[in-house]
């Protein structure tokens, strides 16, 4: 698999096929927004949607951390879409998870559907967003405006529309945004995408699943 590499700050970072960023420096791989349980509420008001994205997000994040063998994963905010306290086979499939894991350190930055996370803890260190590593700083919502530091957010669940002779296709995206920003796409398999368009400073990568690809050449104008 092919991934692009981008300097955040004085951070060197890896956009991976897979919707995460590998952090050398500190043997880290980060992602957002895998909204676990999802399915399984709709499936709760009566919405027949199939079975799996819980398992399959985990299965995948375990393929990642196999691969990549990290000292940290650390979750940029929304891990969770529902109340553990109205899910409780979620809250014990995501302590069984983290347990085969016990070797790597977790991280997470409170997301706004995250209200009961802290129900994981010890399992996951839980923090609210905006704290540092070195220099960088972690958040869920990217900020309104510059902040003075590098930073690197995901909650946009951001994807690019592609045209190509008559035909389009949407893909997840990694979003780099002017002042040392970067936007991570959302990692859960039912999170759907909000485009993002081009614009001065901003760069936009695609993923195929197989390759991070660069789409944005020359700037356009605002």
């Amino acid at each position: 698999m092919s991934a692009q590499t981008v300097q955040i700050g004085r951070h060197t970072l890896q956009l991976l096929p897979e919707r995460a960023v590998y952090w050398p420096a500190l043997s880290a791989l980060l992602l957002a927004d895998l909204h676990l349980g999802k399915a399984a509420a709709f499936r709760r008001a009566g919405l027949a949607i199939p079975e799996g994205d819980t398992a399959s997000s985990l299965q995948r994040l375990d393929t990642l951390i196999t691969n990549w063998r990290p000292r940290e994963v650390i979750l940029l905010g929304d891990i969770l879409h529902v109340r553990l306290g109205s899910d409780p086979a979620l809250h014990r499939r995501i302590l069984d998870w983290r347990a085969r894991h016990g070797d790597t350190a977790m991280t997470a930055i409170i997301g706004n559907h995250d209200r009961e996370l802290r129900q994981l803890e010890p399992a996951l260190a839980c923090y609210a967003e905006g704290m540092e590593r070195n220099g960088l700083v972690l958040r869920h919502h990217p900020p309104e405006g510059s902040i003075g530091k590098p930073w690197i957010a995901g909650h946009w669940h951001p994807v690019v529309r592609l045209d190509a002779g008559g035909d389009s296709l949407r893909l997840p995206a990694f979003i780099r945004e002017p002042g040392d920003g970067l936007i991570l796409p959302a990692f859960g398999g039912m999170t759907g995408g909000a485009p993002v368009n081009a614009r001065r400073g901003r760069s936009r990568y695609v993923t195929s699943g197989e390759a991070v690809l660069a789409v944005d050449g020359r700037q356009p104008a605002d």
